[in-house]
């Protein structure tokens, strides 16, 4: 079988702080994702689980106020398939900036207690971009080169594609129909053409595929997927980096992310990485540069943040696809650690930089026999 989009995954590295003078890298940490996206607009957060089961499991999240003030609210206790609207005291958050549900930690979160999820958990914006509409007949499992698809009402994928990030990252609720309670997110931006008009790739197979009687809703904010991986944390890469005051110096920050190929029977070859595009454009001054390290399951640190790692030895200015190391110059099978491919960004803030509140979308080609 092809390797998918949706099976090419970034997961995070053990040391994740989002700090300043903390130890940064390591192994990949599959329990770790990276989020690339974020809220639209000021918003509270709603809680859900797509098990009923779900009613201890626990979660936090950090992030920025409409007045840039990061505030990090007491852990709530999800109600299973019951959504909690507006939680934690019905705080807004304008940036996301980290998430854990229980047994995760990341960017100075840590494990909230409570019991282990057993299905998928989200944190979806209160104001949804769409809400209680149907889909439409044509949702599918991953076939051939086709990842899975959720065929939306008609018209739909024109509010999709008009989206922040032109629906990168938002947030699937089944809330009622056929396969209600699943959750999803959108992996790819949307393109009319790309798998047909309305439908839109989401990151794994469906339980139950979706139908002509499955109503939705779509939303910004975190998704802790529960496979291929158990997804525990989440954190938004250089969310506390900072600029120096006009007139001093440049800054630049690493970061240490791993693409990962999570199909069990074959292996991505002639792979390739690039930050593919940022959104809005980035500060005038400000990059994003990329490396891959030369081998495998790269498991080095930096002592922190702000110091560059010995391997890779040198850096590409985005967007600009490096292919994977020639040894093996492929991402393995087998959803194995050491089959994964341990990417370091860098990013350059001149002094006096503006804020920035964004995006990035990363992209993992190849090809499969």
């Amino acid at each position: 079988m092809s390797v998918t989009i949706n099976q090419i995954n970034f997961y995070g590295s053990a040391n994740m702080p989002e700090v300043d003078g903390s130890t940064v890298g390591g192994a990949v940490d599959l329990t770790k994702k990276v989020s690339f996206s974020d809220v639209a607009a000021t918003m509270a957060l709603d809680l859900v689980s797509s098990s009923a089961s779900d009613t201890a499991v626990k979660i936090q999240v950090t992030g920025r106020d409409s007045t840039g003030v990061i505030q990090t609210p007491a852990a709530a206790t999800l109600t299973g398939t019951t959504l909690i609207a507006s939680a934690f005291s019905g705080q807004t958050f304008q940036r996301l900036l980290a998430g854990v549900i229980t047994g995760g930690a990341i960017a100075g979160l840590s494990n909230p207690g409570g019991t282990a999820a057993v299905g998928d958990v989200a944190a979806i914006g209160h104001t949804r971009l769409l809400a209680g509409n149907t889909a439409q007949a044509g949702s599918a499992n991953a076939s051939g080169t086709t990842p899975p698809i959720f065929k939306l009402k008609s018209g739909d994928g024109a509010t999709v594609g008009g989206a922040t990030y032109n629906g990168l990252g938002l947030i699937i609720r089944i809330t009622g129909g056929t396969g209600a309670n699943q959750l999803r997110s959108i992996i790819a931006p949307y393109s009319a053409g790309a798998y047909g008009t309305d439908i839109v790739a989401v990151n794994r197979d469906w339980g139950t595929v979706p139908d002509a009687t499955s109503v939705y809703d779509i939303g910004y904010g975190f998704l802790f997927d529960v496979l291929p991986n158990p997804v525990t944390a989440i954190t938004r890469l250089f969310a506390t980096a900072t600029a120096d005051v006009a007139g001093g110096s440049t800054r630049y920050f690493y970061e240490k992310v791993f693409a990962l190929n999570t199909n069990a029977s074959t292996a991505l070859l002639n792979g390739a990485v690039q930050v593919l595009s940022e959104s809005p454009t980035l500060p005038t001054g400000v990059l994003i540069d990329l490396g891959l390290t030369t081998g495998l399951n790269d498991t080095a640190t930096v002592t922190n943040r702000q110091t560059a790692p010995a391997n890779p030895s040198s850096f590409t200015t985005q967007p600009a696809a490096i292919n994977i190391p020639a040894s093996p110059g492929s991402l393995p099978n087998g959803n194995s650690a050491a089959g994964a491919q341990a990417c370091w960004l860098r990013m350059t803030v001149p002094a006096g930089a503006a804020t920035y509140s964004g995006a990035v979308q990363m992209q993992v080609t190849g090809s499969t026999v």
